[in-house]
């Protein structure tokens, strides 16, 4: 059992009028961390909920601005929101980062409720929802990206495609995309090892985003297969530009083993190859293929 003392909330306690010592339980063995503040921001009290839940000491809190605890990860003019939604509408729900004592960011769901006795208070409830909140961006991310390189997946880049062909329509404007396939990869794999094979697919993909601009989509489709998104493009030229200058970016060496691939490439422009998305990467595909087949001297 706390004392009151250690929690500093005799005084707040003989404010009410009956049922402290309920009231004292109810607040010490909260399982929730609470704190209490005056309208300055000053810890008045705090649980040992809280305690743990901050790294703090009663000592060190108690008396402090609760801006002991601020964090840089919040936006900027967070503060000014908060306060205004809290004045505004005489309470607060919502997400807030804090520092931890041990220099780590913290995001709890705060609800803020004011609370007027012989003055004015503010009764925060805190709860660490850091690993929920870290999880659920952690699965949004696989959703649209390729675990293994970090590029955009399949299902990211046909909905960055349709939006690219939908704003190329309206300002008549051209976008291109390059379907890139690896030659040569499968006897690395079977040479070197899939651990190997994965060094190579992933400096692969650093060298199609240094290429490319930060407003072109790369996205890998699964095994060796690279899609880019060129928009804006000017010409049917300028992809077949890239197209070349992009084989040469790939069949530099790479690491210390000095192995080199080399990419057979099909590129399709909107609206010269096709008009949706679909008839774009199946026109892609197959001249991707067919110079795949030149490369092998399967067609002359």
């Amino acid at each position: 059992m706390f004392s009151r003392k250690l929690f500093n909330i005799k005084s707040f306690l003989s404010i009410f009028n009956a049922h402290n010592a309920l009231f004292e339980q109810i607040f010490i063995n909260s399982p929730t961390a609470l704190c209490v503040t005056d309208a300055n921001g000053i810890i008045q009290y705090v649980n040992q909920a809280f305690i743990e839940l901050t790294g703090y000491t009663s000592k060190e809190l108690i008396g402090n601005n609760h801006s002991l605890m601020k964090s840089s990860k919040n936006e900027p003019d967070f503060f000014q929101y908060f306060w205004e939604k809290l004045l505004n509408e005489n309470n607060f729900h919502g997400n807030i980062w804090n520092r931890h004592k041990d220099d780590y960011d913290a995001l709890h769901s705060t609800t803020i409720t004011p609370i007027t006795l012989d003055t004015l208070y503010y009764l925060s409830t805190h709860v660490d929802i850091t690993k929920e909140v870290t999880l659920q961006e952690r699965q949004h991310y696989l959703a649209y990206h390729d675990p293994h390189t970090g590029l955009a997946n399949r299902s990211l880049f046909e909905d960055r495609l349709s939006h690219a062909i939908a704003n190329a329509a309206r300002i008549g404007n051209s976008v291109g995309i390059l379907y890139c396939d690896l030659n040569e990869f499968k006897q690395i794999n079977d040479e070197f090892g899939h651990a190997t094979g994965d060094y190579v697919l992933t400096e692969v993909a650093k060298r199609l985003q240094a290429y490319f601009r930060t407003n072109d989509t790369v996205a890998r489709f699964g095994g060796d297969e690279f899609v880019i998104i060129v928009e804006h493009l000017q010409d049917n030229m300028q992809l077949t530009r890239m197209a070349e200058g992009l084989k040469k970016k790939i069949t530099a060496p790479i690491g210390e083993l000095n192995l080199c691939v080399s990419a057979s490439i099909g590129i399709a422009s909107f609206p010269q190859d096709g008009l949706t998305k679909d008839q774009l990467l199946l026109i892609a595909d197959d001249k991707m293929y067919h110079n795949k087949n030149q490369f092998y001297g399967l067609v002359s």
